[in-house]
């Protein structure tokens, strides 16, 4: 820890603006896992910077006001928690320089086919779009900047896959909106669907904005700053909530009230392992499920109420 500590408390004078990096090694097989706790931590951003058949480096950008000794302890308590803990030991931070951190960041972005309706693409990639893509698909244009959800992990696509889904959609809340990525694909879906976005993180909420400005349905989307309590005593048919299994689970009776009868809640976020707990309280909140898809480390589910 006295090795971490006088890392992070190291100051580099620049003109230019930093980001502090926290890199470890991890299980190749458990990349994925890592990259996502990392980001639900506060990292604006989580990539692969080396790589071999058993083990990956990853390295993990905070702002870095976001980041000081006494955050420690959490990470390394996380990590353990989510059977990481071996990471611990190889835990490493060091200064890195914006231009450098973005241009290694794009350079792992590709237009990314979802669903049957859906591609995602960074703005920067727009030429790359084929006359078949843009006839055939709806374009979420998507800046991830420093906010989670760019269509590549797991959890978002599922969400995406399931909403294409929904014969019912037209009042519709994103709960932890991150990038945005959720709010702009039910718009694009429908032209009439009234949208509200919530979001605890400043930062996120600007990357949002700035996402819902670039798709061209800034005017069509609520975005709120803060949490789902700002939208108590409303209704919506749809709700999304693509967090962790505990934000699910403590969240759910909140839910069961904001939702209207036959609505669906689009839940992800969810380690397989912890499925259960979530399961759990759904039975307890008379909910049922009514779709779902288990991989090999993530769970998706379509939630309703049982009277629904």
């Amino acid at each position: 820890m006295a090795k971490i500590a006088s890392r992070i408390l190291t100051t580099v004078e620049n003109e230019k603006r930093s980001w502090l990096a926290v890199e470890f090694e991890v299980d190749a097989e458990h990349e994925d896992m890592a990259s996502w706790l990392m980001i639900h931590l506060g990292a604006n951003g989580c990539q692969l910077v080396a790589k071999n058949t058993e083990q990956s480096t990853l390295q993990a950008s905070f702002e870095r006001d976001k980041l000081t000794l006494e955050d420690m302890p959490q990470i390394n308590a996380q990590l353990d928690e989510y059977g990481l803990g071996k990471c611990v030991a190889s835990l490493r931070v060091k200064v890195i320089e914006e231009e450098d951190w973005l241009a290694e960041w794009k350079r792992g972005f590709k237009p990314l086919h979802l669903g049957e309706k859906f591609l995602v693409c960074p703005p920067w990639l727009k030429h790359e779009l084929t006359e078949d893509d843009l006839a055939s698909r709806k374009i979420i244009y998507i800046e991830p900047g420093l906010a989670f959800g760019t269509g590549f992990h797991a959890t978002t696509q599922f969400c995406l896959k399931a909403l294409e889904s929904q014969t019912k959609c037209q009042n519709v809340l994103d709960v932890g909106t991150g990038s945005g990525i959720l709010a702009i694909a039910v718009a694009l879906m429908s032209d009439t669907a009234k949208i509200t976005a919530v979001e605890i993180d400043p930062v996120a909420c600007k990357v949002a904005n700035e996402n819902l400005a670039i798709n061209g349905v800034n005017k069509r989307i609520e975005m709120i700053e803060g949490t789902s309590e700002k939208v108590a005593g409303r209704k919506f048919d749809v709700i999304l909530s693509n967090l962790t299994c505990e934000d699910n689970v403590a969240l759910l009776p909140e839910y069961m009230i904001l939702l209207e009868a036959q609505g669906k809640m689009i839940m992800s976020g969810i380690l397989k392992e912890k499925l259960p707990r979530l399961e759990k309280a759904i039975q307890e909140n008379n909910c049922k499920i009514s779709h779902s898809e288990v991989g090999d480390m993530w769970a998706g589910l379509v939630v309703e109420a049982k009277n629904g």
